[in-house]
């Protein structure tokens, strides 16, 4: 019982610590040496780099404004109707009286026969008035010198008092009859003067299914296509003259920097673009609620600017050292931004950093970099933090 013990202490205790001992001493395999394995980087070509080197730029003061003609109006349609035909569209250049775009005028059309057949029915009346007019007076003529004779007979006992009065009676049933036809006659006089009006203000109202242009200019927004329902005063187009006007106030500090005829630019946000202007009038009056002065600034018309958009005027006061990098070296990590910067080995590391004003196809650095650093400049989605750049 005694030897099974010793057996299994041998066996389960000494043999395993013997074991361990030989592997430590390198008996039972290789031993590797005490120090750091060298691990292989990945090497990228392919890839230009850039030193970094502050660069001098302009400092600009900023203020907001909007985009306006110079002379612009909204063209509108008088009466409701339908959109029949629209001719222009945005940015087409019109000439005043152009026809821009046409309603649907069939009622009114309508309208217009019924009442020209209307004024023929009153020319026929009067004409058949006037006939009988005619026949009328003759009539009466003939009364009254019948009655004028007889009169006379009466007066040389020739003829009865009775016959007297029944001519008489006869020439004021003429005259009557006069009278009433020359009431009938002003009467369609009257409705003449009606139906000429009517057919006057539907001519006018005709005038106002064709649109055209009030003055020389370009169609700065169509508002409406052909089929939609247009109601009086609604506008279907707005059109402004070539030239675009931006007003903006400036800090009283800059009253002296700026006069007229100076070029400035405009920075489009919508666009995504800068356009030149030249500066148009100043008022050097001081706005004592907000120390600032108004100046404006005219603007060729470039296709795509249109009246009503907004603007940021561009006002260069300064230079100014910033460290500019091209876009093309920039890495967007969702809401960040990074650039690969490459060791003196040639190790590139991805290191993020903030970024400032855009200029163009470079953007600044606010911080993140320093001068004389070397990062990779494009083709960025091959680097790898890291690697190595080859040749």
């Amino acid at each position: 019982m005694m030897k099974n013990k010793v057996l299994k202490f041998i066996l389960f205790f000494v043999v395993p610590i013997a074991i361990f001992i030989l592997w430590l001493g390198g008996f039972l395999s290789h031993r590797v040496e005490p120090g750091t394995a060298k691990e292989e980087k990945k090497v990228v070509s392919g890839l230009s780099t850039l030193q970094i080197t502050p660069e001098q730029v302009d400092e600009y003061y900023k203020t907001d404004g909007t985009l306006s003609a110079e002379n612009n109006a909204k063209v509108a349609t008088k009466w409701m109707g339908r959109v029949l035909k629209i001719n222009v569209k945005e940015g087409d250049y019109v000439k005043r009286g152009q026809v821009l775009a046409v309603l649907d005028d069939s009622e009114i059309r309508q309208q217009e026969a019924e009442a020209f057949a209307g004024l023929e029915e009153v020319k026929k009346a009067r004409e058949e008035a006037l006939a009988g007019k005619k026949a009328a007076l003759e009539n009466y003529e003939f009364a009254k010198r019948t009655y004028e004779r007889f009169k006379n007979l009466y007066q040389d006992n020739a003829v009865s008092k009775q016959q007297l009065e029944e001519i008489e009676t006869k020439m004021i049933a003429a005259k009557s009859m006069v009278d009433q036809i020359n009431a009938k006659i002003s009467q369609i006089d009257a409705k003449e003067k009606q139906v000429n009006a009517k057919i006057g203000q539907i001519k006018v109202m005709k005038s106002y299914a064709t649109i055209t242009a009030p003055f020389d200019g370009y169609i700065l927004k169509k508002m409406n296509d052909e089929g939609d329902m247009v109601a009086p005063g609604m506008p279907i187009f707005i059109i402004g003259d070539k030239t675009l006007q931006f007003v903006a106030n400036l800090d009283e500090s800059l009253v002296d920097k700026i006069k007229v005829g100076d070029e400035v630019e405009i920075k489009i946000d919508t666009l995504n673009k800068v356009v030149k202007g030249k500066v148009i009038q100043k008022n050097p009056n001081i706005d004592p609620m907000n120390r600032s002065f108004m100046i404006k600034v005219e603007i060729p018309y470039e296709e795509g600017l249109s009246s009503g958009m907004y603007g940021k005027m561009l006002l260069p006061i300064a230079k100014k050292e910033k460290i500019l990098i091209p876009k093309s070296a920039v890495v967007k990590w969702g809401q960040l931004n990074a650039v690969y910067v490459v060791s003196k080995d040639g190790t590139m590391n991805l290191r993020y950093v903030k970024l400032g004003e855009d200029y163009g196809d470079k953007v600044e650095v606010l911080s993140g970099l320093t001068s004389g650093e070397v990062i990779v400049k494009d083709n960025v989605e091959k680097a790898c933090d890291g690697c190595k750049i080859g040749g």
